[in-house]
């Protein structure tokens, strides 16, 4: 009734936290009638684990937009700046007697933080909750270093990042193999490979797992007699 812009959900990907992919498909159907009835788009944030909504209906696919806010990429020289702005910002903003020279550690304040923003503001927090325990004078590189995430830790949102990074990204190929099941110009038919002796087996011996005890391989027997 108050006509909102936007119904913002967080955390969404917690959604998918249920006992089978039915209740999951249930769930996303349920948000997209309440979108229909409203007039009101709904927006899921999360983390890259909401990628596994995206194609769980074709009717929920053709209705969604994707934005993706990455994080700053080091070797990308514009990124690189703009990460060092809010490195400046947040350096502006602490709340101590002198404004500690943030920028000229940003590689350091990357390593930690993965190019995430909402990973530095919290470290940055820290930090500064320990500078304010030693008197709010300063925060120096101890206070940093104390607070800062372990190299484990970052290895393995490293690994999390790269990885949901790796499923937004569209490769060339794939574009050619869907022209060529939609038949047009330019695409690649794929069709699977049929190995000679091993794959002709396959069927077989996946057909014997599921025999019972004493029943026989189907086979063809032989008629008549002889000679």
């Amino acid at each position: 009734h108050r006509r909102p812009v936007a119904l913002c959900i967080d955390e969404a990907q917690h959604m998918a936290n249920v006992t089978s992919g039915q209740r999951l498909q249930s769930q996303l159907d349920c948000i997209k009638s309440l979108s229909n009835l409203t007039g009101i788009p709904i927006v899921l944030c999360g983390h890259y684990e909401l990628l596994v909504f995206r194609n769980l209906s074709a009717q929920l696919s053709r209705r969604s937009v994707d934005l993706h806010f990455r994080r700053y990429r080091a070797d990308d020289d514009a990124e690189r700046q703009a990460f060092k702005n809010v490195v400046w910002s947040f350096a502006c903003h602490l709340p101590l007697a002198e404004a500690p020279d943030l920028v000229a550690q940003w590689d350091y304040l990357y390593e930690r933080s993965l190019g995430c923003v909402g990973v530095l503001k919290l470290w940055l927090a820290k930090a500064l909750a320990a500078a304010l325990e030693d008197g709010g004078q300063r925060l120096t590189q101890r206070h940093l270093v104390e607070t800062a995430l372990s190299l484990s830790r970052c290895e393995k949102l490293l690994a999390d990042l790269r990885e949901g990074e790796s499923l937004l990204h569209e490769a060339p190929e794939a574009a050619q193999q869907l022209r060529g099941r939609l038949g047009l110009p330019g695409g690649v038919i794929t069709t699977p490979e049929v190995a000679h002796g091993t794959d002709a087996a396959a069927p077989a011996s996946a057909a014997s797992k599921n025999l019972h005890p004493g029943k026989r391989h189907p086979q063809r027997d032989p008629i008549g007699t002889n000679p």
